[in-house]
């Protein structure tokens, strides 16, 4: 990971390096098997577990003579990481994502694979969603269907029908409500869930046409509007009688309440478990149906990929060859079902994205077989939409609590979408004028919890891959990139603590505590802390100061002994941002 890795080895000392090797395909002493000369290892960026040992350990027993590189991230934005790597050219040689981002960014950074054998073992329609003139730059692998989870066990035991309408679902309600069941469930306690509900059912009328599928194209662009378009109106107005119905509401109902058997139908994202069985040993069974029309005539699911990987451009350079050739079984492995179906382990039920793939018996998605046969899928809003998709959803939210109609709603998302293109959103809170490197990221996020809970020093702790998937999740998550910096980036590099304290230590007390580092995992491998001192403060050893930590960092018996601040690194951060307005490298600490 060229830019990434020199910028972080040139910026803190060879043992704070965020990269470890995999034990299962390294070198041997002589520099590569039986002596064959040095394999310099491929890079991978893990997180969200979208790579994981037990698929590295798979792929080495097939290919041993290749070295693995993890490069860790366990922050709490993945997503917007890989979208900022990619659009900054700054990947490892292995790209791998959430999200199918930036076409223009994946011809000019990644390798296309058009030419090579295996992108044939692909379904003609994914690849179809992949092409970029002519070329394919990623490759999907696996996705998952998703619509509304109801409670099998319960319909059956009760004579219930599966609805098939939306209709049939607000007639089956009253049913459900009279014998002491709630109807509906769904989470809310992400910024994006009212957008992904308002376009999961707008997909049932507007969205799924070819009119839609343009207006989402052109509407993130500045292209279009929202205001004066009537079918996106009459999507609205649908939206709002799942609200008037109370299947939608501004109140978050847990997973756990749905597998409980609380609510009868739940959405969501996805389900881990299609089974649960409960403590006084009442076992439920879930399962699966699209997003439903007013009249159930075109009932349609959301289809998500899992996982895209790509090869980086960079291994075509001339003394690459090896690299290149490593990287290039690596997705030749990937293409086959042996290697999807261990790279697809942890990610619960999916369909697979190739041609052999067959759907067994017994998964879950089979009572969903002729929805997806019938062609009634369509992909995830997401990509095109990462600057709007926090602000229209508290639009939409608006729409939920009742301050809005579908008229002011749309209103609303055209004065949203300006604000934002003529960059006066409350989104955005600061700019880098460049890229930051991690100590410099660092020194930003220790000034701003400095700051907020009014202490003379802040310790920082860094990601860092032990292995076993062990790293840290609790630490600074990655580096500002050059640009518009807002909540998409916060929540990229913020350590994941809820809350900042304050420890009242000597100079040598904190000393202590930073080469000691972070044992999160009570192995006695530490994770490493930085420490950074307001502006012109140089710590005595024997000096009483105030030092912010994050609060999940701190044992028990340390917390209890700290200074409750009540601030949350986030708050702190965006705070301090606003104060900014601009960063260009070492920030302030007065």
């Amino acid at each position: 990971m060229k830019c990434c890795l020199k910028r972080v080895l040139g910026t803190l000392a060879c043992g704070l390096a965020l990269i470890a090797g995999l034990s299962g395909c390294k070198s041997s002493p002589e520099g590569g098997p039986e002596g064959s000369g040095k394999r310099e290892a491929l890079t991978i960026t893990s997180f969200n577990n979208l790579i994981n040992e037990k698929f590295i350990e798979a792929f080495c027993r097939e290919y041993p003579e290749v070295n693995i590189e993890l490069i860790s991230y366990a922050g709490t934005n993945g997503s917007g990481l890989a979208r900022h790597m990619l659009e900054h050219g700054d990947i490892p040689d292995i790209y791998i994502s959430t999200q199918n981002f930036s076409r223009e960014s994946q011809e000019k950074y990644l390798l296309d694979l058009s030419n090579y054998d295996f992108v044939n073992n692909y379904t003609t329609a994914l690849l179809d969603s992949m092409d970029i003139n002519g070329g394919i730059y990623l490759l999907p692998s696996g996705y998952q269907l998703t619509g509304i989870y109801y409670n099998k066990t319960i319909l059956e035991e009760n004579g219930w029908e599966v609805p098939g309408s939306f209709q049939e679902l607000a007639a089956l309600s009253e049913k459900i409500e009279a014998a002491g069941y709630r109807t509906m469930g769904h989470g809310m306690s992400l910024d994006g869930y009212p957008f992904n509900y308002f376009f999961n059912i707008g997909n049932t009328m507007y969205f799924s046409t070819p009119r839609g599928t343009g207006w989402k194209e052109d509407f993130p662009k500045g292209e279009t509007a929202a205001a004066g378009n009537e079918e996106l109106k009459a999507a609205a107005e649908y939206f709002q009688k799942w609200v008037e119905h109370g299947f939608i509401t501004d109140n978050d109902t847990s997973v756990e309440q749905f597998y409980q058997g609380e609510c009868i139908f739940y959405l969501c994202l996805g389900l881990s478990d299609y089974t649960y069985t409960r403590e006084d040993g009442k076992t439920f069974e879930f399962g699966t149906i699209p997003w439903l029309s007013e009249d159930g005539s075109n009932n349609m699911l959301t289809r998500t990929v899992s996982r895209y990987m790509g090869i980086s451009r960079t291994l075509s350079e001339k003394g690459k060859e090896q690299k290149l050739e490593d990287a290039l079984k690596l997705m030749r492995y990937i293409s086959t079902p042996e290697g999807q179906k261990v790279l697809m382990a942890s990610t619960g039920q999916y369909m697979t994205s190739l041609n052999e793939g067959t759907l067994p018996e017994d998964s879950p998605y089979q009572e969903i077989a002729s929805c997806v046969s019938a062609g009634r899928t369509v992909p995830l809003v997401y990509v095109g939409w990462e600057q709007l998709l926090i602000p229209l959803s508290q639009n939409i939210r608006s729409m939920i609590r009742g301050e809005l109609d579908a008229d002011g709603l749309l209103e609303t998302f055209d004065r949203t979408a300006a604000d934002l293109r003529n960059g006066v959103s409350e989104e955005v809170y600061a700019k880098a004028v460049r890229t930051l490197t991690l100590e410099e990221t660092a020194r930003l996020v220790a000034a701003a919890e400095g700051r907020a809970a009014g202490a003379d020093c802040a310790l920082i702790s860094l990601n860092r891959y032990h292995g076993d998937g062990l790293c840290n999740r609790y630490g600074l998550g990655w580096y500002i990139y050059e640009g518009n910096i807002d909540r998409d980036v916060v929540n990229m590099i913020r350590p994941r603590a809820a809350s900042i304290c304050v420890l009242e230590l000597t100079g040598a007390q904190i000393r202590a505590m930073r080469d000691g580092g972070f044992d999160l995992d009570g192995n006695g491998n530490p994770y490493p802390y930085l420490l950074f001192v307001k502006d012109g403060l140089e710590l005595d050893d024997s000096t009483v100061y105030r030092l912010a930590v994050s609060a999940d960092e701190l044992t028990e018996e340390m917390r209890a002994g700290s200074e409750q601040t009540g601030h949350s690194p986030t708050d702190a951060i965006i705070a301090y941002l606003r104060e900014l307005e601009t960063v260009s490298g070492t920030v302030p600490w007065k």
